[in-house]
């Protein structure tokens, strides 16, 4: 396994890790019924699958070379 490959796995790692916190932070949001930090999950959220997007994206890229 070439270090590419390695270092866009450790990437999808902390994406889904962040991912899973986000969630978290949207349920915690939810009950508190508090708007920002709702707001703020929503935006984590999307950060995180983007992050995963992108790394596939990338090992994708390496693949096909």
């Amino acid at each position: 396994m070439n270090f590419k490959k390695v270092r866009g796995l450790l990437g999808l790692v902390g994406s889904v890790f962040g991912a899973v916190s986000a969630v978290q932070g949207f349920r915690n949001a939810r009950k508190d019924k508090d708007k920002l930090l709702l707001v703020n999950a929503s935006a984590s959220i999307l950060v995180a699958i983007t992050g995963v997007l992108l790394t596939i994206r990338a090992i994708r890229k390496d693949e096909l070379k």
